[in-house]
């Protein structure tokens, strides 16, 4: 009402609810939501991202797509298992100009979200080690080790020269929490990610 009183249309896009189930099977969850802040930077009026950030970094989604050059010398440093692995979840695309490789759907058994996990895991170690032996710059690691909200908030705020003008930032902090699991709901239980949330803050 208050932006219809504006002559002005609001509408909320939420980043944690908008993505269906098909689109996360396809392993398109990033991409919609990276693509949703592009779009929103590109028609909105002023504000178009707000963050809200408590105690909890959040999940590290893997890469969606990962540059051929890149992964084809990580395919050079891992175990005959774990290159099978690798190959059988990413895809070279070789019609991407440069060419790349696309995390593959997740189908039958793996559209049950506790298999899937695992193996999300094992690719994300994987990926991990494999990015960090060959060295790569920070900026290339990024997508290797970074929560779905860090780089949502890199996207829509941190890379935006004048966000100070259009970006509002709501942190929480929980304090006095208990000290057992029904904690985890809230607050970060691993000390890197909690030191990478701290850092984000």
């Amino acid at each position: 009402k208050l932006a219809e009183n504006h002559r002005c249309h609001f509408q909320a896009i939420d980043l944690r609810w908008g993505v269906s189930e098909e689109a996360s099977f396809d392993q398109q969850t990033m991409k919609i939501c990276l693509g949703e802040i592009k779009r929103c930077q590109e028609i909105s009026p002023r504000p178009n991202f707000i963050i809200l950030l408590g105690n909890r970094y959040g999940w590290k989604p893997l890469p969606f797509e990962i540059a051929a050059e890149e992964i084809e010398k990580i395919l050079t440093l891992v175990s005959p298992e774990e290159k099978n692995l690798l190959e059988k979840w990413y895809r070279r695309d070789d019609n991407a100009a440069p060419p790349l490789y696309g995390l593959q759907p997740r189908i039958g058994e793996f559209e049950d979200y506790g298999k899937w996990q695992e193996v999300e895991l094992h690719l994300h170690q994987i990926l991990l080690s494999g990015a960090k032996r060959l060295g790569l710059p920070s900026d290339s690691m990024f997508k290797y080790d970074s929560s779905a909200t860090e780089q949502e908030i890199v996207s829509g705020a941190l890379q935006i020269t004048d966000a100070h003008e259009h970006v509002f930032g709501f942190l929480r902090n929980c304090p006095d929490l208990p000290e057992n699991e029904s904690s985890n709901e809230f607050e970060e239980s691993d000390p890197l990610n909690r030191q990478k949330l701290v850092d984000l803050k």
